[in-house]
């Protein structure tokens, strides 16, 4: 150990004496390691960006929708329903699961009266479809028991009432049917003069808000989410439970065997047999894997560029440095010493250069500007800097020098003392 730190800061005291030689070689190599460290951090936070964006429409990978493929005619078979549905993913030990509805209601804005379509689930639909809150709070279990349902609105339906304090502002909801009006008081279009009709309503507390959908501009359609338990609550809704689909969320190494368990204990609940289906995509099984491999190559290529700049410096300093080989060989340093020796420099300066190109690679992919490129993208948990990237980078440059030093350290203890001393 002793000797191979002596190396090193022997390798370290000639790059000092020879910066002048190495340093246009070595920038080289450092660039080479940003863009190579850059690359892949830059491209591990994208597919997380992509993956997430997936994740926000389509559910995580492996949640199951299990859709009835009967109906059933009225409430009380629907919540006998939802009891054997739940019971049986208790029974497998599914938490993550939720019960699913949309329904429409006209909404008083200050522009009009408008159609929301309000998706009535339970608070684990959040974590499933990666829903995070811009302002206020998601759906909680203790909603269930509020006199006024609580209701998380999109951002586009908040802008449209005024932006109110989360928490206290109601938004008054009617049934579709509650309104006569113009014709022409459509979904996501205002009615000024619509007038709404007695009962059949219900005041919604806004508790939070959701982030506009990134890439996307406002289109008029406005959204919100309810919890499954107020939907008895909401006008002309009660009925729509009949129609009523669930998902569960359920761990990848499993979903084949659980989706068969579910398909067994639920083919006899009324408007069964639930059929389970897998809805969620993972971005690696769309060939996204082959291009980050693409890029990787692109990479190496840039970083083996570099490489031959390091050689061709290196073996320059060794036929510079050919007289001191040989009265270090003289005095009895051994080949291997010197081999040693040589080696150590090209790794010892390629590894600080790629020390240098690593940290600016992470610098600048975590730069404010780039997280919010990422953020527009569809990034909703921003995760952290690829180890593997640094990794990768690291070990890349040392390896490099290895390569790069090893030509010359075989040159180095090649010579014979008596010419080296002559030269």
């Amino acid at each position: 150990m002793t000797g191979f730190l002596a190396s090193i800061v022997e390798a370290y005291g000639e790059l000092r004496v020879n910066k002048g030689r190495v340093l246009l070689s070595l920038i080289g190599v450092a660039f080479s390691v940003f863009a190579m460290t850059g690359v892949l951090g830059a491209g591990g936070m994208l597919s997380s960006a992509l993956q997430q964006s997936i994740e926000r429409e389509m559910g995580r990978p492996t949640v199951l929708m299990l859709q009835p493929t009967g109906s059933v005619e009225n409430a009380s078979a629907a919540t006998r329903r939802d009891d054997a549905v739940l019971a049986a993913l208790d029974r497998m030990g599914i938490t993550q699961r939720s019960r699913t509805v949309q329904v429409p209601l006209r909404v008083q804005t200050r522009q009009g009266v408008l159609t929301a379509q309000v998706n009535a689930v339970d608070p684990s639909w959040a974590d499933m479809y990666r829903i995070k809150p811009s302002a206020g709070r998601w759906l909680a279990s203790s909603d269930a028991e509020r006199l006024a349902p609580a209701i998380v609105v999109d951002d586009e339906f908040y802008e449209r009432l005024g932006r109110p304090p989360l928490g206290t502002a109601t938004v008054t909801a009617y049934g579709v049917g509650s309104f006569g009006g113009p014709p022409g008081a459509d979904s996501g279009g205002a009615s000024s003069g619509s007038t709404a009709s007695t009962g059949g309503a219900v005041d919604l507390v806004i508790v939070g808000v959701l982030p506009p959908r990134p890439g996307e501009e406002p289109d008029g359609m406005i959204s919100a989410f309810v919890t499954s338990d107020a939907l008895s609550r909401l006008p002309d809704a009660e009925s729509l439970a009949t129609q009523r689909s669930y998902v569960a969320w359920v761990p990848p190494d499993v979903a084949d065997e659980v989706s068969s368990h579910l398909r067994q204990q639920l083919s006899g609940v009324p408007g069964g047999p639930v059929e389970p289906q897998n809805m969620g995509i993972d971005l690696e099984e769309t060939g996204f894997k082959q291009v980050r491999w693409g890029v990787l190559g692109v990479a190496a290529v840039i970083l083996l560029l570099g490489a031959l700049g390091l050689v061709n410096i290196s073996l320059v300093t060794v036929r510079y440095r050919m007289r001191e080989i040989g009265i270090r060989r003289s005095y009895g340093a051994t080949g291997w010493r010197i081999f040693v020796g040589v080696l150590m420099e090209s790794v010892v300066a390629t590894a600080i250069a790629g020390f240098v190109g690593v940290a600016c690679a992470v610098a600048l992919v975590r730069a404010p500007f780039v997280q919010r490129a990422f953020t527009q993208m569809g990034l909703v948990d921003m995760p952290p800097f690829p180890v593997s990237a640094v990794v990768i980078g690291l070990t890349a440059a040392i390896g490099v020098g290895a390569l790069a030093g090893i030509v010359p350290a075989l040159i180095a203890t090649r010579v014979k003392v008596i010419d080296a001393i002559r030269a």
